[in-house]
Order: C-alpha cells, then structure tokens, then sequence
C-alpha cells in the first residue's frame, strides 16, 4: 500500500514543526536558567566573568533527587569512616565523628528505604540541576548547582536538613 504524498508532506512537516518547537523549548529554559546562574555566582561572590555559558539543565524527580542524596551520603560516609579508624587517639574527635557516621548512615538507610518503596515518583520535576561554565583569567571553571520548578529560585541540596520528600508531612 503506497502512502499518499500529500500525508507523507503533512507528517514530514509536523515533524520538523515538533522538533523546532522542542529546539525553541530548549533554548528558553536554557536562557531562563542562565539568569538564575548569575545569581548563583553572585551568591558565590563569583566576579570578573566572561563567556558563562549553560551546558545541561536536567530534570530530577523524587527518585532522583533520592538516588542523588543516596549517592552523596554513601560517599560522606567513606570519608568520616575513614576519618573515625584514622582518628581513634582522640576520643572526643572520636566520638563526636562516630555520632555524625552515624547519622549518615540513618539518613542514607532512610533514602534507601524511601527508594526501595517504590514510592517516589519517576516523572515530573521536583528540581533542575543545571551544569555550564565560565571563564575568569584563562581558565574555564565549571559549576553545579540546583533550581526549584519556579525556574528563578535556587536549591541547596542538602541531606541533613531541607529534604524535599518530606515536605507534605511539615
């Protein structure tokens, strides 16, 4: 059966009209979030900049921003163990590192455990992680930080304290 050409036109253009529009898309976000990158500078009294420039913006949901605290936690918990076995002669460093492993690893099974539910949603936005770079004195320097869906308002991502799974039950 031999489509007509007329159809094969309009599905040609329609494709070509969907990925433009997803192009301009794209470049909005893009534009929107390099405006929130200048007032992450600024908040790290990043100045005399040049060529800053957006590399990704991406999308995390429930199960990624998880998977993200649980990969960031894992990786705390490696060093302030290592620090708790290099550290045993002074026992109230000892101590006060052996409280806090601690309470890596309760935060760390908590994510875990959230993940492990299969609760979390796997869609939607529940932040952006923007990544891009700039120029100061020659040098490239890259930079990572987190948006709230408002697209104007930063995140910082932190595990022990504003934990965004947990904000319907404040």
């Amino acid at each position: 059966m031999k489509i007509p050409s007329h159809i094969v036109l309009v599905l040609l253009a329609l494709a070509i009209c969907f990925s433009g529009c997803q192009k301009m898309q794209q470049n909005k976000l893009n534009r929107q979030m390099k405006r929130v990158a200048k007032t992450y500078l600024e908040q790290e009294e990043v100045k005399d900049y040049k060529n800053l420039t957006i590399s990704s913006v991406d999308t995390l949901t429930e199960y990624g921003y998880a998977k993200l605290n649980s990969e960031l936690l894992g990786n705390m918990a490696d060093v302030y163990e290592q620090m708790y076995w290099d550290d045993s002669e002074d026992t109230a460093r000892h101590e006060a590192i052996g409280l806090y492993l601690r309470e890596i690893q309760r935060i760390k099974a908590d994510m875990d455990g959230l993940i492990d539910a299969g609760d979390l949603l796997t869609e939607g936005v529940l932040l952006y992680m923007v990544t891009g770079q700039y120029q100061k004195e020659g040098e490239t320097q890259e930079f990572m930080f987190m948006v709230n869906p408002d697209k104007k308002s930063l995140h910082t991502l932190d595990p022990f304290g504003d934990n965004l799974l947990y904000k319907d039950e404040e």
